[in-house]
């Protein structure tokens, strides 16, 4: 968060909100959660994961709406721009350009109708950003300000580099896993196991969020996970600033960790994109003729070397790895 506080859209955004913080990141954080949880305290009966979203997306008078198939979002652009909504005339070239998503508000909103409309591109490669897609729209408008929410619409774009992307995506995250609800449910489940797994993930999206992804549950795992654990997801790359390719002298399976509080107190890191041993079940799995079949092991973290001859601490490891398309997703927790 540190670059984020210092990001001028962010601080900015901090200041039409009416906050002041040194942390001007945190500080739009804090304002959502509040307001997130003040529905939450209000609300009369049992929340769930589709009911809290249902609630929030009431709250701010948001419907969305998912494209799956070219047929779709014809239909889609027909219906709106026949009741006088011509700015939905512009979906296909927006979509296009490499726009994901795109919040709308209506100027011809029927009786009973949303005031905002959040057309989600579901289409091909973006199915499994769906999830995630609904719960960044919502961010959005739950962050902005009165001067903002009178936009016509807004986009939220394929390229994440924007600071203030990065901190919807923050929000985004927290709702899409709220952790009053996700954590009691992973706790109980994890039960089963007595630790992180792929098993634990798959009963995650079976009995707490059956819309998201494998993907996003796995991480959503491990960050609100009190066990130390890392998902990493593992793919052949070349150093930071080198030429990428087979050709490259240090074009090597490399890995994306992602770790939870836990696994930084105990030590348990690896950093991006270091390069996987060929003696790890990760390599193994990448280049193993029995396809999607999940495999483990136990390992110790010190074989995972440097090309300057430095290595990783010595922990000793459990290591869950399965490939999935061109990559390895593998889950890591201490013995």
């Amino acid at each position: 968060m540190g670059r984020l506080r210092e990001a001028p859209d962010v601080i900015k955004l901090a200041k039409d909100l009416g906050l002041t913080s040194e942390d001007p990141a945190e500080a739009i954080l804090a304002h959502c959660r509040e307001r997130v949880a003040s529905w939450v305290e209000s609300f009369k009966g049992k929340l769930d994961l589709p009911r809290l979203h249902q609630l929030i997306d009431n709250k701010l008078d948001v419907q969305h709406i998912v494209v799956q198939n070219d047929a779709e979002l014809d239909n889609l652009i027909a219906e709106q721009t026949g009741h006088g909504e011509t700015i939905f005339a512009t979906l296909k070239e927006e979509f296009a350009r490499g726009t994901e998503a795109i919040t709308i508000k209506l100027k011809h909103a029927g009786v009973g109708m949303k005031r905002h409309l959040a057309v989600i591109d579901g289409r091909g490669s973006r199915a499994t950003r769906i999830y995630f897609g609904k719960r960044h729209e919502g961010s959005h408008l739950l962050c902005l300000s009165p001067r903002q929410l009178s936009f016509v619409f807004r986009r939220t774009h394929a390229s994440k580099n924007v600071a203030e992307e990065q901190l919807i995506d923050r929000i985004s995250g927290e709702l899409a896993f709220y952790s009053p609800i996700f954590s009691p449910w992973l706790v109980r489940l994890q039960c089963r196991y007595g630790r992180p797994c792929f098993h634990l993930i798959d009963d995650l999206r079976m009995h707490v969020c059956t819309e998201a992804s494998w993907t996003a549950t796995a991480i959503a795992m491990v960050e609100q996970n009190e066990s130390p654990a890392i998902y990493l997801t593992a793919r052949y790359a070349s150093k930071a600033g080198q030429v990428s390719g087979p050709g490259s002298t240090s074009w090597a399976l490399r890995a994306n960790p992602r770790w939870n509080r836990a696994a930084k107190n105990a030590g348990l890191f690896i950093p991006w994109n270091y390069r996987i041993p060929s003696s790890s079940v990760i390599h193994h799995t990448f280049h193993s003729v029995l396809g999607s079949m999940d495999q483990n092991a136990d390992e110790r973290l010190g074989i995972w070397t440097a090309s300057n001859g430095s290595s990783l601490s010595d922990l000793p490891v459990r290591i869950e790895a399965r490939k999935l398309s061109d990559q390895v997703s593998a889950i890591i927790t201490l013995r």
